[in-house]
């Protein structure tokens, strides 16, 4: 566990392995650090950065600049989901508030996977609700949900990958394709310039396919940091699908291609 001091959220008295997590989450929050920071916040010498930034640049987790590090972002892994959430949070949870509004009672939802969602489900999991269904395939928005009120919570069952913290693979693909969804409230790591919606995990894909299929509506929920950014494995077009509920503030250009294919965004 890390020790922080409210007041200048310094970490002190921690292992190396301890202190190279709190240099990434200071990376997810920040996006960039730089090694005179880092070294006060931590009350360690300067040198003792250099090294840690060393070890993390050789687990591919971090680039070195001068004077400091920016993320390796990769196209073929996912952050742990730990550090995800650190990312644009605030963002995030404007986002989940404004999805909140699209959700009625005796609907079907299915909530893909990620930190958007989840904090969704945080929302969700303090309402009250009649007669709710929500399908997952996220075992930490599984859990924040479990005990909401008038809510009926389905994970779905297969492999986890162990990063992400979501079921996938071709029995949780299998488990999806029996539900109907009312909406499906979709996540996703990035949106290319051209449009496509990527991940860098295969498995993922054919249970996002299935639950888009399946569902009357599909809505992207995706904060700004997603966008213009490339993975290794295409899901979909954004054009593709019914709406976007984001902190990205589209060109004039960009708007009108979305009205022409119908896609309706939310900017929040």
């Amino acid at each position: 566990m890390f020790i922080f001091v409210n007041t200048t959220r310094r970490c002190v008295k921690i292992v190396p392995v301890q202190r190279r997590q709190c240099i990434m989450d200071e990376l997810y929050a920040q996006q960039i650090v730089t090694v005179q920071a880092l070294a006060e916040k931590l009350q360690v010498a300067p040198m003792t950065i250099r090294r840690d930034l060393h070890v993390l640049e050789q687990q591919g987790l971090v680039k070195k600049s001068h004077g400091g590090a920016v993320l390796a972002e990769s196209s073929v892994q996912e952050a742990a989901y730990h550090n995800r959430q650190q990312v644009h949070r605030k963002e995030k949870q404007k986002i989940a508030a404004a999805a909140l509004a699209e959700i009625d009672d005796a609907m079907c939802l299915y909530l893909d996977a990620g930190t958007t969602n989840y904090e969704l489900a945080f929302l969700m999991a303090r309402k009250k609700w009649n007669t709710l269904t929500v399908v997952t395939n996220d075992l930490v928005i599984a859990q924040t949900l479990a005990a909401a009120q008038g809510m009926t919570v389905i994970l779905l069952g297969g492999k986890i990958d162990a990063s992400s913290g979501a079921v996938c693979g071709p029995l949780a693909t299998q488990m999806a394709g029996q539900f109907h969804f009312d909406i499906c409230f979709l996540g996703t790591q990035s949106i290319t310039p051209d449009w496509h919606i990527m991940t860098a995990n295969a498995e993922k894909i054919a249970v996002k396919k299935t639950c888009m299929n399946g569902s009357d509506e599909v809505i992207l929920l995706a904060d700004r940091s997603k966008f213009r950014k490339h993975k290794i494995y295409t899901i979909a077009s954004i054009l593709d699908i019914d709406a976007v509920i984001s902190d990205y503030l589209p060109t004039s250009q960009e708007l009108a291609l979305f009205e022409k294919h119908g896609l309706t965004f939310h900017h929040v």
